[in-house]
């Protein structure tokens, strides 16, 4: 007798347990509604509302399928956790990239509209101990907006960029043609790393997101004050995406060489400047050293150290006129009609300077004496006056504290 009654209350526990474990199926209450949309942002019928009930932690998938038999991703397999309520997405038509028969592009479709007709959706969800349900369904799909947000003439120039602020590449040119209106256009350059940095449009062209000609213009961050990306290969990215959801993304490479954000400084504020009292027809010498205090080359050009002016002359007459980005250091006086007339490149070529093309450089870390000289052959307006030096990194800034370092009060006589 209480082996009859043993074998029952395992016979129960089993009904039980069998019972409580095939009570509730794994995916269920799948709807897809409206059952026709017409994905063209017309805002009639533009998405369809997928909700599902999914009973035990599962992976889940959809797919649609055309009459041909080709499948498109709308949702990879993606975790998903038990729910009392419903699940719940928004199909606006749009599914991972494809070719129609025939096509060919410069740039990638990554989001694309499903063409008009008629299409099987299926949706799939599967446990980690392998337990799958299947439900399927269809969906019209009817005046899809066709006209993707396309992209030609994509252009990176120069294809190597030294963002170092020496006037030579410095800027990045990148042109495209978008043949739409589009909600999103943007630009960028992904580091190694992976972070992005954004590429401002010239606002000067076409309008923002509008279809035409558009120019993006990239410094490395340094005009803003950042530190460029180091040196490198790189690739920039161009994606357009339209109101209803498809994107195509479109790439070219950039190589960066010599990048860095340049930093100079005049050796401890300080100039060796000779004699201070003076007749006309004397020569005023000076001595400095430059320090290269960054890891990036600083161009340079002449006149080369050693140089003397004559005091009613400047760069412009020595034949070497402003060009920007270099640095040179200057001399410069109260009465001055304009800043640092008298100028000097920042060491001698060849022996404290490297040529890199047809420029040449200060290395990184590197510093280079220069020495100059100005005759003065006229009367200034007083007899005494202060003489300065300066580092002067043309067409981009003079710094503080390269800006009238260590004055001199220099007495000039008439003979």
């Amino acid at each position: 007798m209480v082996k009859i009654l043993h074998l029952g209350c395992i016979l129960l526990t089993l009904m039980l347990v069998l019972t409580s474990c095939g009570q509730k199926p794994l995916l269920e209450n799948v709807t897809i509604a409206p059952a026709t949309i017409s994905p063209n942002a017309d805002g009639l019928d533009d998405v369809a509302r997928i909700s599902f009930l999914l009973n035990r932690s599962a992976r889940i998938s959809i797919t649609f399928q055309d009459a041909q038999g080709q499948e498109y991703v709308f949702r990879p397999s993606t975790p998903l956790g038990r729910n009392e309520e419903p699940y719940a997405v928004l199909f606006p038509g749009v599914v991972d990239g494809f070719l129609l028969s025939g096509e060919t592009h410069p740039y990638q479709i990554m989001k694309r509209v499903l063409p008009d007709g008629t299409y099987t959706w299926t949706m799939t969800a599967t446990t980690e101990n392998g337990e799958t349900a299947t439900l399927t369904g269809t969906l019209n799909i009817e005046n899809a907006e066709s006209q993707l947000p396309e992209i030609t003439g994509f252009s990176v120039s120069p294809k190597e960029f030294s963002p170092n602020q020496d006037g030579v590449d410095d800027r990045v040119t990148i042109n495209l043609f978008l043949h739409k209106d589009v909600e999103e256009l943007t630009v960028y350059m992904l580091d190694q790393d992976g972070v992005r940095h954004h590429i401002p449009e010239n606002e000067r062209s076409t309008p923002l997101n509008t279809a035409g000609f558009h120019t993006f213009d990239y410094d490395g961050g340094i005009d803003a004050g950042a530190e460029p990306p180091s040196n490198g290969l790189y690739t920039i990215y161009a994606e357009a995406r339209d109101i209803v959801g498809q994107r195509v993304l479109i790439t070219d490479s950039l190589t960066l060489v010599n990048a860095g954000r340049p930093r100079a400084y005049i050796l401890n504020g300080e100039i060796d400047l000779k004699p201070t009292t003076l007749v006309i027809s004397d020569t005023l010498c000076f001595t400095l050293t430059v320090e290269n205090d960054s890891g990036t080359y600083l161009r340079t050009t002449g006149p080369w150290p050693g140089s003397t002016y004559r005091s009613d002359g400047n760069f412009n007459a020595a034949g070497y006129a402003e060009e920007s980005g270099v640095f040179r250091v200057g001399l410069d006086f109260d009465t001055s009609l304009r800043n640092y007339p008298f100028r000097w490149g920042i060491g001698t070529p060849g022996e404290d300077l490297v040529q890199i093309g047809e420029y040449w450089y200060l290395p990184p870390f590197a510093r280079a004496q220069v020495h100059g000289c100005v005759q003065v052959v006229e009367m200034p307006p007083r007899v005494s006056l202060y003489y300065w030096a300066g580092l002067i990194h043309e067409d981009v800034e003079i710094t503080a504290i390269n800006n009238r370092v260590d004055p001199h009060l220099v007495e000039i006589w008439e003979p």
